[in-house]
């Protein structure tokens, strides 16, 4: 019979400091690097912890990641409000293919558990990124689309600059953090274990994914600088006016003494 092991990834933090963790948690660190840690827990359990903030389980029982969580949300502040999930499954059999929601494999090792940990971090590390930017690319849409509605930005300069500020600051969150995509040294090691990654790559739509939040970070971009330069114009017309109306009143004053 096939042996099955389920990989779960969890985005739950902003960010990880990988140093100030490496002690945390209860596992036996069996790999550290800036870019990965690697726990082991009992033959084939594992857990995976990305400094983007992505955790991946694999083969462990709930109890034992309801544990790990709660150390780190009691240790790590950047714990996040809507966090992201996937799951995948890793079957050992007689052939290595990758299926939509499993892969086989002939032998399972090491090598093959890092490259199914970081596809799986990296698709859940996406996903939610994907929602930040769509939830920043609505929020810039209300603005446009009252611009185009009523043929100037709304008065209340603090919601303005909260949006701002929000998308600026979520963008370069998610710009520092896109170095999730490079590909695992395992890949160099064999023809074999390249071949995984690149099916698992496809499958997991990886590229398509990144491609299409680019164009979203794009758009977002230009969005900022409209609504920047438009505010910016807005405000200096406003202090113009007043500098106006300001001097029409000097003159009254000026006559009526």
């Amino acid at each position: 019979m096939p042996t099955s092991y389920t990989a779960q990834a969890l985005h739950l933090f902003g960010q990880l400091n990988m140093k100030s963790i490496r002690t945390l948690l209860s596992g036996k660190l069996i790999n550290s690097s800036p870019q990965e840690l690697q726990f082991q827990y009992g033959e084939n359990g594992h857990l995976f912890v990305y400094p983007f903030g992505c955790l991946v389980f694999f083969n462990m029982r709930a109890d034992e990641i309801e544990r790990e969580i709660v150390k780190l949300k009691t240790t790590v502040s950047s714990v996040l409000e809507f966090p992201t999930s996937e799951s995948f499954e890793v079957v050992v059999g007689e052939n290595n293919r990758v299926e939509f929601e499993f892969m086989e494999v002939k032998k399972l090792n090491q090598d093959v558990v890092r490259l199914v940990a970081a596809c799986l971090g990296q698709s859940a590390g996406l996903e939610y990124f994907e929602n930040k930017a769509d939830s920043m690319l609505a929020d810039t849409a209300v603005l446009i689309e009252d611009l185009a509605r009523r043929g100037r930005l709304p008065l209340n300069n603090r919601h303005l600059l909260r949006v701002i500020g929000s998308t600026a600051s979520t963008r370069q969150n998610i710009l520092t953090n896109l170095a999730i995509l490079d590909p695992p040294a395992e890949t160099w090691k064999s023809k074999e274990l390249e071949k995984l990654y690149r099916e698992l790559h496809q499958n997991f739509d990886l590229e398509i994914r990144f491609r299409s939040l680019d164009r979203k970070l794009s758009l977002l971009q230009d969005n900022i600088e409209i609504i920047v330069d438009l505010a910016s114009s807005q405000k200096n017309t406003f202090l113009e006016a007043l500098i106006v109306v300001l001097i029409i009143m000097e003159i009254l004053l000026a006559l009526t003494h």
